[in-house]
């Protein structure tokens, strides 16, 4: 199986709804793709603190299955269907927490000329039984400047 790879520059933008609330959110990061057929993969590490352990974020998808593993100070594993709800486990320095997504939305589009995508995900974050908001998260990532 061929394996292509790519180094990129990764913008990843949050907004979460909570009622009348809205938070956002944004990370800068270079990381890299890579395609194995119809399996897209982006990997980076996330901007840290000073003091604070790097964390490995690694994000798969395949055929409208998106899955998020991040490991390392959070440890985190998640899929997202759209139209399901999955249930996935979050870890961080205050303890293990359980967690559940419903996933509204999850799409990814290519754009060959411009070496550019974007990966767009709406979810609503149940954390411990407690609904957290709804997330619209976009993550866009481009071939890196040589």
């Amino acid at each position: 199986m061929s394996e292509n790879r790519m180094p990129v520059d990764i913008k990843i933008r949050t907004t979460i709804k909570d009622g009348k609330q809205r938070e956002r959110h944004s990370m800068d990061a270079s990381g890299e793709i890579m395609w194995r057929g119809s399996l897209l993969v982006v990997r980076f590490r996330e901007p840290r603190e000073e003091n604070e352990p790097q964390t490995l974020q690694t994000i798969q998808l395949r055929e409208g299955v998106m899955t998020v593993r991040r490991e390392g100070a959070i440890t985190m594993n998640q899929r997202f269907i759209e139209g399901v709800k999955t249930e996935g486990t979050y870890r961080s320095a205050y303890g293990p927490m359980a967690m559940e997504t419903a996933t509204e939305h999850v799409d990814y589009q290519w754009n060959e000329e411009q070496n550019r995508g974007v990966i767009s995900l709406i979810y609503i974050l149940t954390l411990q039984g407690s609904t957290t908001g709804t997330y619209n998260m976009e993550v866009t990532f481009e071939e890196a400047a040589q």
